[in-house]
């Protein structure tokens, strides 16, 4: 679904779309909800659903072909195994980052904040963040042997595009 100032401005039921926008400048939220159901679903185990919602500005420049939105798509870089699990000790962490959409390329990450549930994301505990360097960090699962993880990012860069992304199972913790 894409809105724009809370007014829905197109929607599709396929996990894509494409929708005419007003050539004033505003500012957009893409939303896309896409979940594993069916028989094939009870092999894949780990991200089992994950919503997506990108902010961002747009607006024509007539003298451009073709634009780049700013959308941003999380990056996330954890001590995952071959069956997406990690390890329950101190000290584990998921390196957060973004690219960008064809023709966008992101300006450095302003904010993080990472947030995990191990109930399915019925209740959520905010992940410590930090940033060293321009490289950010979360998250350890000292003491959560045998939980799946779900995991909740929102990420903004300096030109102000934002990503809010669920992911359902991300992991397991080992």
């Amino acid at each position: 679904m894409l809105e724009r100032g809370g007014e829905v401005v197109g929607e599709s039921w396929y996990p894509f779309g494409v929708f005419e926008v007003p050539a004033e400048e505003g500012r957009y939220e893409l939303t896309q909800s896409i979940e594993k159901i069916g028989p094939p679903a009870r092999v894949w185990q780990r991200s089992t659903a994950v919503r997506t919602t990108w902010g961002f500005s747009s607006k024509l420049d007539a003298a451009a072909y073709s634009q780049g939105l700013g959308i941003l798509f999380p990056r996330y870089a954890a001590p995952l195994d071959g069956m997406k699990t990690v390890a329950a000790a101190d000290g584990q962490s998921i390196g957060l980052g973004v690219t960008g959409h064809a023709g966008y390329t992101p300006g450095a990450l302003k904010s993080a904040e990472l947030s995990y549930s191990y109930d399915g994301g019925e209740s959520w505990t905010r992940a410590k963040v930090s940033e060293r360097g321009g490289r950010w960090s979360a998250v350890d699962h000292a003491g959560a042997s045998g939980k799946p993880v779900s995991l909740k990012v929102e990420l903004t860069d300096a030109k102000g595009a934002t990503v809010t992304q669920t992911v359902v199972r991300a992991y397991d913790v080992r």
